[in-house]
Formats: C-alpha cells, structure tokens, sequence
C-alpha cells in the first residue's frame, strides 16, 4: 500500500485531502480502477490535467498534479498532491517505494537483445526467487517508475530492464532502482542520432556500470570490445563465446533446420534453444552466466532455455497466405537488421527468401551509411527478393542495384507494397519483415493474414 507516510518521505511537493493509501499508480486515466494514484503528464498530444476529475471519478484516491494547475482550480477539496513536476514526483515515489525493499536488483542494458535477455533472465531467476521484474518495455523514465511501484513484500529478486536514447538517463534510472548488479549485453549503432558514435553508444551505456557499489556485481560480454574495455570497479563475472579465459564460457555446436542453435557452456550445460539465430545464444549465454551466478540450479536453467520462445515480433515465425512469415518488426538498427539477415539466410528453407526491409530511425549523420551497407550486406546475401519502404531506404534500393543484389522495389506506400507482395508469393516463400517500431510494418503482416 502506498500511504500518505511514503508520499511524504520524499519530501516533495504538497499533499491535501490525502491521508489514505493506494494500491497502483498509473498514467493513463483510462486505467484508474478503486485505489489508484493518477499522475496528471503534459503531454505533446494532449495533458494529463484534462483527465484528472474523470480519473477521480473512475476511482482515483489521489491526483498528482502540477501547481499551476492546482492554483488555476482553488478551492475544491480535492485530494491532491501538487507538484512542480508530476515526472519528478512519479520518480521520486518509485525511488522511495524501492527503498523499502532489502532484495537483490538486476538491471540489463544494452543496443540489442536486452528485452529478450531480460526475458531469458526471468525465466531462470522464478525457478528460484519470488520474482519482480520490468513487465513489457516499461524501461524509460516513466516505465521504470511504474515498474519499481510494483514491488511487492513478497519479492525475493527484482529484474529491470533500462532503456536510453540521451546522455543521463541511465544514471537517473539507476539512482531510482539502486541495482546491486548490473549487464550490458552489447554496443551497437542504436540512437546514434543523439550518441553520434558507437563511443558515443558505450559512455551512455556504461553509466550503469559506474552506478554499480564496490560491493556489487557486473555481467561482462568479453565478445564486445567496448564492455571489455569498461572495467567496472565493483566484482565482475565474464561470459564470452568462444573465450576459454571468461567465467562462462560459450559453443556453439550447431543449427537446426529453424536456424535455432546448441549451446554448451563451460562444457557442462547443453541447451537446445527454441529461439533462431546466432544472437540469441549469446543472449541465452548473457542469462547463463546469471543464473549460475546466483545459483539457480543447471537442470533449472536447461529447462528454462529449451522452453523459451521468442517475444513478440522478435522472429515469431507464422504461416499465413500459403507461406512462412517471421515477424521481426519490433525495431531496427544496423546490427539487429544483419544479426536477422544472417539468421534469416542460415536457415534451411524450401522456397525463396523475400525480405520486406524498412527505414531505420535515429542513426543521424551515419544514417545513409548504415543504409547503404545493409544494401551491400543484402546484395551478398541469398536473399531472392526485396521489397522496401521508406525514404531512407531509397539508399539501400541503390546499394542492392549497384552490388548486383536479388531483385529489389522500392515503395513510399504500404498499400502498394503489400499488393505486390500478395501478387508475387508463393507457397514455399519465407517472408522476413524488419524495420524501425516507426515503420509499424506489422500492417503488412495483418494484410498477409488477413
């Protein structure tokens, strides 16, 4: 329950009306059920205030408002805990409400596969602990507040997943949820447009490591040569694949059919994955090394890995329209898109390989770069046909045509995509769509199903 105690320990802002508990808090007035706390955001579409009476009538046993909206409605007895800012506010209530609970902390960063690590980690960690971990991708500035507040007495273990795409953030979400240990699962080329450089990628990333205690705990990826370099000050458990001097050390013995791989670790633990691709058994060794490390049982952690299967559109494999789809379409940077292409041309298929490729957002500068070697990456590959969409891959059109590539469009309209695709597929294809969250390319997936 959060009393009007814990609202007053962060020592901020002003509460009235109040002196009752609640049970969740949330930011979507649509979600105010008996017990609620209502945080009142500005928002760019539209503000939070406007919802505040109707959250209050849904059930709302408190409003956290700004002040300027409370001195604009004097007078009415509302219960309110008025702010200068109902961020800060949120922040702080989560940092506080953290602060109660004597568990374990686990945060997971990284440019690709810590959503799926994360889930991998989870999976392994309930074998063991009363589990509390980031539900969905509720790993921002908000998402982790709301994810923290929802710890409970009876949690053993809490399991965070921290996103970024500015300078700061990191560090911020770190003094909220105070990790006693942390991961980075790797640095790649993911919102360069504001870390103009895979540098620029590893400082932002690192900050969850020096948020770490001498006495905490950091997961280092020996196969990245930015973690390797980071040298965190507090203990540090390696993993690596194929580097005999890490902790966990991880093989690759083989792929199937699917292109899901056979791990074995430190050459006692056999895993046969469920999720294809080279770089989801380096995500399965990241979730290894923590298990292990934490002393989950190995018959455990098998068991968890063989019945782990992929997230959504992170290559959830689907027959539609007489063929093979697998949805990738979560989001994109240049090396998900060639850990997928590569994943995508390792597996053994029946019919032709048609990619449906779209922009990929927040490169900057390096953006044409990125897009052109993609091209390049597509034209060597044995991909049979490219359909692509965006004003960004107009570059990667270019690139496939000047390489020589597989037979490539170029589409500004997913309409007109999707009605050369539906005319030209057949019933052996496999159809791998992938592209930034912005694309929403999943419209070309429910128009093949559909």
């Amino acid at each position: 329950m959060i009393t009007a105690e814990i609202i007053r320990q962060t020592g901020y802002g002003e509460l009235t009306n109040f002196d009752s508990a609640a049970t969740d808090v949330v930011i979507d007035s649509r979600q105010v059920s008996g017990n609620s706390i209502f945080v009142a955001l500005p928002g760019e579409q539209t503000d939070g205030h406007r919802f505040v009476r109707q959250a209050l009538a849904g059930g709302a046993v408190l409003c956290i408002v700004a002040k300027k909206w409370a001195e604009q409605n004097p007078g009415q007895r509302l219960p309110l805990w008025i702010t200068d800012s109902p961020v800060t506010a949120l922040q702080k209530l989560a940092q506080t409400w953290r602060n109660q609970f004597q568990i374990p902390v686990l945060a997971i960063t990284g440019t690709n596969g810590k959503t799926t690590t994360r889930a991998m980690c989870a999976a392994i960690l309930a074998k063991k602990f009363n589990l509390h971990t980031t539900p969905g991708n509720l790993n921002n500035q908000l998402g982790l507040p709301l994810t923290l507040l929802r710890i409970k007495s009876e949690n053993t273990f809490s399991l965070l997943e921290l996103g970024t795409n500015h300078f700061g953030e990191i560090a911020l979400l770190c003094e909220l949820a105070k990790p006693s240990a942390g991961l980075i699962t790797n640095i790649g080329f993911g919102h360069t447009e504001f870390f103009k450089s895979k540098a620029g990628v590893a400082k932002a990333k690192r900050e969850l490591f020096d948020a770490l205690d001498t006495d905490g705990t950091a997961f280092i990826n020996l196969n990245d040569e930015y973690i390797r370099e980071m040298n965190p000050k507090c203990r540090q458990i390696t993993y690596g694949m194929q580097v005999e001097a890490a902790a966990y050390s991880g093989k690759i013995d083989d792929f199937d059919d699917n292109g899901c791989a056979t791990l074995t670790v430190n050459r006692n633990i056999r895993i046969k994955l469920n999720t294809p691709g080279k770089a989801m058994a380096h995500n399965a060794l990241a979730a290894v090394a923590v298990g292990q490390h934490f002393e989950v049982e190995p018959n455990e952690i098998i068991t968890a890995l063989e019945s782990f299967r992929p997230l959504q559109q992170r290559f959830n494999q689907i027959r539609a329209a007489g063929c093979r789809i697998i949805n990738d379409a979560y989001n994109a940077n240049p090396d998900s898109t060639r850990s997928a292409i590569e994943t995508f041309t390792a597996m053994r298929l029946p019919g032709r390989r048609i990619l449906v490729f779209g922009d990929m957002f927040e490169l900057g500068t390096l953006s044409e770069a990125c897009h052109q070697e993609i091209g390049k990456l597509i034209a060597e590959s044995p991909i049979d046909q490219v359909y692509l969409y965006g004003p960004l891959t107009e570059v990667t059109h270019a690139a496939i045509r000047a390489a020589g590539g597989p037979e490539s469009r170029h589409f500004h309209n997913k309409s007109d995509l999707l009605k050369a695709l539906q005319n030209e597929i057949r019933s052996d294809d496999t159809v791998l769509v992938k592209g930034s969250r912005g694309n929403q390319l999943e419209e070309i997936i429910e128009g093949l199903i559909n």
